[in-house]
C-alpha cells in the first residue's frame, strides 16, 4: 500500500469533477487526430468517447476538438490549453508534490513496520517523451513497482552513484559535442558499476514561431534584439548542450534576449512558443511538432537509462524486456525525431563519451 496525492480537476460553477478520462482522451485525440483511434487507445467505445466529448462541449459551452472532413479531428485551442495544462502540472508534480509523498510513505514504512511496497525502484529521468510512453507500459504490464520521477540528466547520474534512486534517464549528444561535453558525464559513468541501455535516438534543435521562422536560420539568428527567447533551466542536460553550441559558435549569453527565462520541460518550451509568450527556444522536435510549430535541426542524441548493476538482475531484465516490446517501439517511432533503432541495446560508457561517437 502506498498513499499517492492526485491533482482534482474541477469546475466551480456546478462543483463537477472533471471526467477522469477526459483528458487522457484529448491527449490521444492529440497524437492520432482520430477519435476512434482515441477511443481504442483509453479502452473506451466510440460512442461513449463522442458523448464525453459532447457531454463537455456544453459543459464548457465550447468545443474541445474540430472534425474536419477527410482529416479526421483536432483539438480545439481549449482542448490544447487543457492538455498542455495538465502537462505542465505532471513535471510540476514531480518536482513538488511526489517528493512529499515519498518522504510520507517512507515515514509510514517506518512507524508501522512493514513494506510499503515490494520491491519498488525508483526511476528518476530527464524530461522525455519516449520515457511517458516507457511508464505507462510498465504500470499496465510490469510486475515490479518503478516510480517515475523527473530531474535534469547530470543530477540523475549524482543520485544514482549516491544509490539514491535506482535508475537515472540522461541525454548524451552524438558529433563535435562530444568532446567538450564528455568530462561532465565521464566522472558518474562506471562501466564496473553501471549497466547503460539506449531508449531511443532524438533530435533537438531550435524551435521556432512560423511566421519568424525565415529570420531563425541558424543558431546565430538567436541575437536578434527582437527574439523573445525561453531557455532550458540549469542542470538540465538540454541546457548544458544549449550552452556549448552557443559557446561554440562564439555566442555571448548576454546578447540572447530571455535567456534568463527558463522553463523545466521540452513541452513547456513549446507550449510558451504556441502561446505566443516568446518566439523561439531549444529543444525536442517531437515537442515543436506537438504545437504545429517549426523546427531547425541542430544535434541527435542517444537518451538512456542507467542502472546501478547491484540492483535486482529480475528488474534490469524486465526493463529491458519493456524496452524490446514491439508496442513501446511503435509509439516511440510516431514521435517525431525519433528512433528505436537501438533501443533496447546494452551500450558501454566509455564508448559513448568517445570522440569516435563524434
Amino acid at each position: 500500500m502506498r498513499i499517492e496525492f492526485n491533482v482534482q480537476w474541477q469546475t466551480t460553477d456546478a462543483n463537477q469533477e472533471l471526467d477522469q478520462r477526459l483528458l487522457p482522451l484529448l491527449e490521444e485525440i492529440h497524437q492520432s487526430g482520430s477519435l476512434q483511434a482515441a477511443a481504442k487507445e483509453i479502452k473506451v467505445s466510440y460512442r461513449t468517447a463522442w458523448e464525453l466529448i459532447r457531454y463537455w462541449n456544453e459543459a464548457f459551452n465550447t468545443p474541445l476538438c474540430i472534425k474536419e472532413r477527410g482529416r479526421g479531428s483536432k483539438l480545439s485551442p481549449l482542448g490544447q490549453k487543457l492538455i498542455e495544462t495538465k502537462r505542465n502540472i505532471d513535471a510540476d508534480y514531480s518536482k513538488t508534490l511526489l517528493p512529499i509523498a515519498n518522504k510520507l510513505n517512507d515515514e509510514i514504512k517506518t512507524l508501522i513496520g512493514q513494506n510499503i511496497s515490494k520491491q519498488r525502484s525508483i526511476a528518476s529521468c530527464s524530461h522525455d517523451l519516449a520515457i511517458n510512453h516507457l511508464q505507462s507500459i510498465c504500470e499496465k504490464t510490469g510486475q515490479y513497482d518503478i516510480e517515475f520521477q523527473s530531474r535534469g540528466s547530470l543530477e540523475n547520474l549524482k543520485l544514482l552513484n549516491a544509490h539514491q534512486i535506482d535508475i537515472a534517464g540522461f541525454h548524451f549528444p552524438e558529433g563535435a559535442l562530444v568532446e567538450s561535453l564528455a568530462p561532465a558525464y565521464s566522472q558518474w559513468l562506471d562501466d564496473e558499476k553501471l549497466i547503460l541501455i539506449q531508449l531511443a535516438s532524438r533530435e533537438q534543435g531550435l524551435i521556432v514561431k512560423p511566421s519568424i521562422a525565415e529570420h531563425v536560420t541558424s543558431i546565430n539568428g538567436l541575437t536578434r534584439r527582437s527574439l523573445r527567447f525561453v531557455n532550458r533551466q540549469k542542470g538540465s542536460g538540454t541546457r548544458a548542450i544549449f550552452d556549448e553550441l552557443i559557446k561554440q559558435n562564439g555566442i555571448n549569453k548576454k546578447d540572447i534576449n530571455g535567456y534568463q527565462k527558463e522553463e523545466f520541460t521540452h513541452s513547456a518550451v513549446a507550449a510558451l512558443i504556441s502561446s505566443g509568450h516568446a518566439d523561439v527556444g531549444f529543444g525536442l522536435k517531437a515537442a515543436a511538432t506537438e504545437f504545429e510549430l517549426s523546427f531547425l535541426p541542430m544535434i541527435t542524441e542517444s537518451y538512456v537509462l542507467a542502472m546501478q548493476k547491484s540492483l535486482a538482475k529480475e528488474v534490469i531484465s524486465e526493463v529491458r524486456l519493456i524496452m524490446k516490446d514491439k508496442k513501446l517501439k511503435a509509439k516511440i517511432n510516431k514521435l517525431p525525431g525519433y528512433s528505436t533503432k537501438l533501443t533496447g541495446k546494452v551500450i558501454h560508457a566509455h564508448k559513448l563519451l568517445s570522440t569516435k561517437n563524434a
